[in-house]
């Protein structure tokens, strides 16, 4: 069962796990890149590297090695929507995973000398990403899809926009978005939940309850097709992506099963096709991506100069004759499918406490295992089907050739 409390308007979770050896520990930020000022790009990403540089008390060295000498892992992540910290901890040493992940969130001092040189850093990420080509791709189709807003920039920001970022940028970002109201603190682990409670509130005590809170402006999809040639590259990236709803839609589960038979795993419709009988791609494969006031299916295929037109007309012929030729049988696979996915997705003490943090941020409360697999079961199949006939359009459609065109 998970218990949820609220403290200085953060949401705070609880799940007991008995079995488990290990306490894990997830705090999620409800603001992420695309809630940037406009001379904020890529400061959230920078905000989650500087504060891994050193607190009050502990300096970068220290935090690391207080962490792995206790046999722990600390990690960090920024997307569009979020920004995320986590902790996994031996279950006797949850203590010290919490003083220390805490601290830093909540203590950081951001030395001038730590700022210069994270800037290097941040900037060789961004050197790697765009030097890689699906990346660089992926990049540059997201901004086509959504060029007017600010999910379109890129999480890591420009060279420019790094270059400018300085201490007082990143204490008036942790004033604004390191809020109660902001917060999901989610755990999973053996600990009593009293004891975690009663830590946690400790560390609360001088926390803002409330700061600046997500954006809720729906960005409009872009409808478009285009080829856009990249020097080095030898053949041609594909992407293709269908505008959907957000994350909270009561239709995300059909499209989970829908993007299942489609294009996720070896028995999709699109590996099956274009690898195993056409021979056109190595790999193809697609995945819904939801986002808090939008979303898309997307799909991904890479292929040799001059196989590009076949492959994307076999891609676009699959997803347009889906709804019609759609079986009984498919959306059954599908469906487990989806199920032994979040099931194994879950399976460890980390997984389940950001299922729950995630769940919350989406849905406003966390939701029990199997409630989730209730409303995948629940899932018919005529919603999958009628789903795929409105998704599957080419007036709804966005396509990127990338490479050598």
């Amino acid at each position: 069962m998970i218990v949820l409390k609220k403290v200085k308007g953060a949401t705070i979770l609880y799940q007991r796990v008995y079995e488990s050896p290990v306490f894990a520990l997830t705090i999620l930020v409800k603001c992420g890149s695309r809630d940037e000022r406009e001379n904020e790009h890529g400061l959230t990403h920078f905000f989650e590297h500087m504060v891994f540089k050193g607190t009050e008390t502990r300096n970068a060295e220290e935090i690391s090695a207080e962490i792995e000498g206790s046999g722990g892992e600390l990690d960090a992540f920024t997307t569009r929507d979020n920004l995320c910290f986590t902790c996994k901890m031996p279950f006797n040493r949850y203590k010290k995973g919490m003083e220390v992940l805490f601290d830093m969130l909540l203590n950081p001092v951001f030395k001038e000398k730590d700022i210069v040189l994270e800037k290097g850093v941040v900037k060789e990420e961004l050197r790697m990403s765009t030097e890689n080509h699906d990346d660089s791709g992926d990049e540059l189709f997201i901004s086509l899809l959504y060029p007017e807003k600010e999910l379109g920039r890129p999480i890591l920001g420009n060279e420019k926009s790094i270059d400018s970022f300085s201490r007082k940028q990143l204490i008036n970002y942790k004033n604004s978005k390191i809020s109660g109201n902001n917060l999901i603190i989610s755990t999973v682990g053996s600990v009593e939940p009293n004891l975690f409670f009663n830590e946690t509130e400790g560390y609360l005590l001088n926390l803002k309850e409330s700061g600046c809170l997500p954006s809720k402006n729906k960005q409009k999809f872009n409808i478009f097709e285009k080829k856009v040639k990249r020097e080095g590259m030898e053949g041609v990236n594909l992407y293709f992506g269908f505008n959907t709803f957000p994350a909270n839609h009561k239709n995300r589960f059909a499209l989970s099963i829908l993007n299942n038979i489609l294009g996720d795993g070896m028995s999709s419709r699109l590996f099956v096709k274009i690898r195993e009988k056409l021979g056109l791609a190595y790999s193809v494969s697609s995945f819904p991506a939801y986002h808090r006031n939008e979303g898309l299916l997307y799909i991904f295929a890479s292929t040799s100069k001059g196989k590009e037109e076949k492959l994307k007309n076999t891609v676009l012929k699959e997803c347009f004759n889906l709804s019609e030729t759609l079986t009984e049988s498919e959306f059954e696979k599908g469906k487990n499918q989806l199920i032994g996915n979040l099931s194994m997705g879950i399976e460890t003490a980390l997984s389940k406490s950001m299922f729950n943090a995630k769940s919350t941020a989406v849905y406003g409360k966390p939701f029990e295992f199997s409630q989730v697999i209730k409303l995948i079961e629940d899932v018919d199949f005529n919603q999958v089907k009628n789903l795929a006939e409105t998704i599957f359009k080419q007036d709804n459609a966005s396509i990127l050739l990338f490479g050598n065109v």
